[in-house]
């Protein structure tokens, strides 16, 4: 299913039209890898839109460069140099299913002005062209129930439950 330069595909990784649907992004939106200067164009402010940030900027320099060491890539939508849309990858190899790898999508974040204008569908659409790139069986995710019906759109679907312990401790940036 080819599409214009301009639009895109909300279907994931499937291949079947029906299951998919195209919104047209903004004129000028650049997905991309995020560098430590998003920082300065609005990255926590939009980071913000899933929950409050309360780093200084000088610790979220060094959260960001352990990110870089731990492998964990975070993309960015820009649109007029802003940061308006974030995501993140994590590309986990298996020993399981020949050693390919499975994609962890966190912290999917689109500023709250700018939400419903394909912003999110665009950050996802590049993550899956990774995914796929890095030779992925699967993309995985959590998310609130709320923003489930966006994630079904793409194609995901629940699979499992999901069960989390928090810890007490003390942040080291």
């Amino acid at each position: 299913m080819p599409l214009k330069p301009d639009q895109t595909s909300s279907c994931g990784l499937s291949t079947n039209e029906k299951d998919c649907m195209t919104v047209t992004p903004p004129p000028g939106l650049v997905v991309r890898l995020m560098d430590a200067r998003d920082l300065q164009r609005g990255f926590l402010v939009t980071l913000s839109a899933l929950k409050p940030t309360e780093l200084s900027h000088e610790a979220a320099v060094s959260v960001f460069q352990r990110r870089l060491r731990s492998k964990v890539h975070t993309y960015v939508a820009l649109l007029d140099d802003q940061v308006i849309g974030t995501a993140s990858l994590m590309i986990e190899p298996k020993f399981l299913h020949g050693g390919s790898a499975v994609g962890h999508i966190e912290d999917v974040a689109v500023r709250q002005s700018e939400q419903h204008h394909g912003i999110g569908l665009a950050l996802m659409k590049h993550l899956f062209e990774v995914c796929q790139q890095a030779g992925c069986y699967k993309v995985i995710l959590d998310c609130a129930p709320d923003v489930a019906p966006f994630y079904e759109k793409l194609g995901f679907h629940q699979w499992a439950l999901g069960y989390r312990v928090d810890l007490q401790i003390q942040p080291t940036a």
